[in-house]
């Protein structure tokens, strides 16, 4: 079997993990791959050049909303590229069938879940995060990386973002983990499907590695003590069940 090309974009950050937009973010295609113990390489692509890399070179499709994003795998031994985390999960449970990302039946849970969890869990708070995230940012890539979130936020101003009252926003995300906690919570097991192990607690693990990343020792100081330590051992239970160290 040929590797599976995972396009991912570089950053500041220690092995370049972290997730420069609010929905999607590689390591759940690399959580995908290593739990199904497919062979993959990673080809690292600057967030500026996504565009052009995307439509002109590796042929990928827009995602909703009419843009290029990552994740994005190119597949070589079928031919196709998929864009989006949960289309690239569901192709490889089609394509790979052992060891299912995502239980029999529950594709439309899943697909709902990850919105949902990006709007509750940090909704409120999304200028603190976009401000952070630009910390770790290339140079390179740093004007398009504010000119294309300020498109989506609606604003003209970087300023109208990164002076936005940060106490108030840490406290929102506050809010909204401690919902997401609720969840878990109901679940009755350790996964958001109770003993089910799910593409949604990859998708949890995967915005832990970005807090991770973004945040300085005192924020991440406090953030890992809510909940009782729910986010850094989701982490590393989902970490255990990939086989992987992200």
């Amino acid at each position: 079997m040929q590797p599976i090309i995972l396009y991912d974009i570089p950053s500041k950050a220690p092995n370049n993990i972290w997730a420069p937009n609010p929905a999607k973010t590689r390591p759940v295609a690399q959580f995908c791959l290593e739990y199904k113990g497919l062979p993959y390489t990673i080809v690292w692509v600057e967030f500026k050049d996504i565009p052009i890399t995307m439509k002109c070179k590796v042929g990928a499709s827009t995602t909703e909303g009419g843009r290029y994003t990552l994740p994005v795998i190119k597949d070589p031994n079928t031919g196709l590229v998929i864009a989006d985390s949960l289309a690239i999960a569901e192709y490889l449970d089609k394509t790979y069938p052992e060891k299912p990302i995502i239980p029999r039946g529950a594709n439309v849970l899943m697909g709902l879940f990850e919105p949902a969890y990006c709007s509750v869990a940090y909704g409120k708070a999304v200028k603190l995060i976009l401000t952070k995230t630009l910390e770790v940012m290339n140079d390179s890539s740093r004007e398009y990386f504010i000119q294309t979130r300020l498109e989506l936020l609606g604003k003209t101003r970087w300023e109208d973002v990164s002076e936005e009252n940060v106490q108030q926003q840490w406290e929102d995300f506050k809010k909204g983990l401690d919902e997401i906690d609720k969840w878990y919570q109901k679940s009755g097991g350790k996964w958001i499907m109770g003993d089910t192990f799910s593409f949604a607690d990859m998708v949890v693990a995967c915005r832990t590695i970005w807090w991770n990343t973004i945040f300085d020792e005192e924020q991440l100081r406090e953030l890992h003590s809510w909940n009782d330590g729910r986010w850094g051992r989701v982490l590393a239970d989902v970490n255990a069940e990939c086989g992987t160290n992200l």
